[in-house]
């Protein structure tokens, strides 16, 4: 039940009061008398409902289509289900839906067809040329778009590929969103993502309860563009962190500190976090299951130096940065975790893993 509305702040309501038996009772518009004479008339019913800033009025579900059944994908989309939305998904590896098929969920041959059972379509799509086929190529989102139409990219493809797509969008009238994720596959399955979303503010608003449905912070940052522009930012920033781990690590190894006092001690120092404890944790042990792949990062670093071609701003270390992860990726390392990285620059440093 929503919260009572303040009186004074409905016209028809003002001067009414609530009785001993909790009835809302007064005039509406001007005063009149109960029949009968004396006191006031009852009013039909108490007035309720929620006037905080999220309010809205019931309405009718809207049709989600989820593109991309893939490690993030997954529990996304199995959130959006969960949260009473009717579901249609495609990925073009059929397996990856078949769970969600057992589960009565409607299963789409292309993402055209997706989109034309959909109010708003998410994609979430590992690389860049995928993600541009299933949007603008043949079968694709906009191949099935319709008027009213949202498009919601939370893949991770870039400011210029999210203004392509962006512009593409607006000319067959849907409403695109670059609305990419901070958080892995956990807060992926905890419902728990943040998303920076770049775009119309009002095609925002429309689809706030969709994306509720998958995380709990929800960020405007500007236009199209700006969604993918915070991201390459926070990757930017976690890949150095991850990598800068990963080198202290090594050269504490190779001049005989022990690995795990090494963590403990940096843990206690000004430069404690969250990357430092998880990541190097990971580093010391040998675990590399793959919350975030390396060649992921590779790719997120590509984009970071597309994108300071494309402002012109040099970025010395993240070019450096950029080299290590891609030389990483061929040396066999990219469907481990980015963490993995450090074993890399062991190799190089000719050292044997640790114990």
């Amino acid at each position: 039940m929503g919260t009572l509305a303040p009186f004074e702040a409905v016209p028809a309501l003002r001067g009414a009061k609530i009785d001993a038996d909790g009835q809302l009772r007064g005039p509406v518009g001007p005063l009149h008398p109960a029949p009968g004479g004396g006191g006031t008339q009852d009013l039909p019913r108490p007035i309720v409902g929620d006037f905080s800033s999220e309010a809205s009025m019931p309405e009718t579900k809207l049709r989600v289509g989820f593109i991309g059944i893939g490690a993030m994908g997954t529990p996304m989309s199995d959130n959006i289900l969960k949260a009473g939305f009717p579901l249609t998904v495609y990925d073009r590896i059929p397996a990856r839906t078949a769970d969600l098929a057992k589960r009565g969920v409607a299963v789409a041959s292309t993402c055209a067809e997706t989109a034309r059972k959909s109010d708003v379509v998410i994609t979430m799509i590992g690389q860049v040329a995928e993600e541009l086929e299933a949007v603008l190529g043949t079968g694709g989102v906009l191949e099935g778009a319709h008027p009213g139409l949202t498009l919601i990219d939370t893949s991770t493809v870039g400011i210029v590929a999210s203004r392509k797509m962006a512009s593409a969008a607006q000319e067959r009238g849907v409403a695109f969103l670059d609305s990419t994720v901070s958080g892995s596959v956990g807060p992926a399955k905890e419902g728990t993502l943040c998303f920076m979303v770049g775009g119309d503010p009002v095609a925002l608003d429309g689809v706030r309860p969709v994306l509720r449905a998958m995380g709990d912070r929800i960020y405007h940052v500007g236009p199209n563009g700006a969604g993918s522009a915070m991201k390459v930012i926070v990757n930017l920033m976690i890949g150095m962190t991850v990598l800068t781990v990963a080198e202290t690590l090594t050269l504490g190894r190779q001049a005989g500190l022990d690995p795990r006092q090494m963590l403990e001690i940096l843990g206690e120092t000004a430069v404690n976090s969250p990357h430092l404890r998880n990541k190097g944790k990971m580093m010391i042990e040998g675990r590399f299951e793959p919350a975030f792949a390396l060649k992921y990062m590779q790719k997120d670093f590509d984009l970071i130096m597309e994108a300071a071609h494309e402002t012109k701003t040099p970025l010395f270390a993240s070019a450096i940065a950029h080299q290590v992860y891609t030389a990483a990726n061929v040396a066999g390392y990219g469907e481990l975790d980015y963490s993995s990285v450090v074993r890399f620059l062991e190799s190089a440093a000719g050292m044997q893993p640790p114990e």
